[in-house]
């Protein structure tokens, strides 16, 4: 079964103030934009928000955020996932409200 992002949010991540994305429902979604906009920081926060510590970037507080790195995500089987802080463990939540594990990912 594939499981895909319905959204996410990030907020103070690297160069990213803050962003909201619902990925188009045919699958495809394109991040565009010129350089040092963003587009890398959305894709290690995605790494960084699924994956786990082992991909956490470098400097993840944006510079000059006064508060620290927000990212969640839905999924399309009822997971949400997040991070907050800047050394903040992951927390995922299934569709019943439970608090539930990395493994569920």
């Amino acid at each position: 079964m594939s499981v895909k992002i319905n959204t996410l949010e990030l907020e103070n991540v690297k160069r990213i103030r803050a962003v909201q994305l619902t990925p188009a429902a045919n699958g495809l979604t394109i991040i565009g934009g010129n350089n040092n906009q963003g587009k890398t920081s959305v894709l290690d926060a995605i790494c960084w928000l699924l994956g786990g510590n082992k991909y956490q970037p470098s400097n993840a507080q944006r510079e000059g955020a006064l508060t620290e790195p927000m990212l969640r995500c839905t999924l399309s089987n009822g997971l949400v996932v997040e991070r907050k802080g800047k050394n903040a463990a992951l927390k995922v939540i299934d569709p019943q409200g439970n608090r539930a594990g990395q493994k569920l990912l």
